[in-house]
């Protein structure tokens, strides 16, 4: 298992490398130790962060630093760890989500080897929900799913407003039941855009705070 998953981040590293995109080596940042439970958190576009990883809570007030507060607060009986996503988050489509994907991928591969009973959620906001979604086998719009990766230490995925939603909302095996899609009404970000009603508006993407709660219980069943 441990060779099958550092095989998946080289293939996604050199797949990068071969369309021009150089990762570069991000500052080194001292990891926590073991916990029972981590938070992986991949941001949505524009979320200032710098490219490289964080051990804290990322600048979100829509998901990310809600979500942190309330998983710990729903399993206050685990030991908690959070890792943002180190990648750029900005317009550049395929590009961004790759970087996202090799980083997602790698930190997995790392942290299961540190730590082998850790589990973790995987959680994103918006253009984070690509990098996730394409790392479990689902596909964008304008780029195939990356290399599915092995699922065993990931309690729980949740995706809020992922763009992949508004065409294909049926998440693969063996994630479809540990798997929660948040998209309310009228937010056209991950909604069908025959499905909008005609007061749909870019306002609805941040408004999330109900759903918080909700998808912090269902990861909370499952680890």
């Amino acid at each position: 298992m441990t060779s099958m998953l550092f095989s998946t981040a080289a293939l996604l590293a050199t797949l990068l490398n071969s369309i021009g995109i150089v990762l570069t080596t991000p500052a080194a940042v001292t990891a926590p130790g073991c916990s029972d439970a981590e938070l992986i958190m991949v941001r949505g576009t524009d979320t200032s962060q710098p490219v490289a990883p964080h051990w804290e809570s990322v600048d979100d007030p829509t998901v990310g630093k809600p979500l942190d507060t309330a998983v710990r607060a729903t399993r206050p009986d685990l030991s908690w760890t959070l890792y943002n996503v180190s990648y750029p988050a900005d317009g550049t489509g395929p590009r961004s989500r790759a970087i996202g994907a090799v980083d997602l991928v790698a930190h997995l591969v790392v942290r299961s080897v540190e730590c082998p009973a850790l589990k973790f959620v995987l959680a994103e906001y918006s253009q984070g929900g690509e990098a996730v979604s394409n790392t479990i086998g689902m596909a964008s719009d304008d780029a195939a799913p990356a290399i599915v990766i092995p699922a065993p230490h990931i309690a729980a995925v949740l995706l809020f407003t992922s763009p992949i939603q508004a065409h294909n909302d049926a998440v693969p095996e063996p994630y479809t039941r540990r798997a929660a899609q948040c998209c309310v009404p009228k937010d056209p970000v991950c909604n069908p855009k025959s499905a909008l009603p005609p007061d749909a508006n870019y306002g609805a993407h941040t408004r999330y705070g109900a759903s918080i709660s909700v998808a912090a219980s269902f990861a909370a069943q499952r680890l």
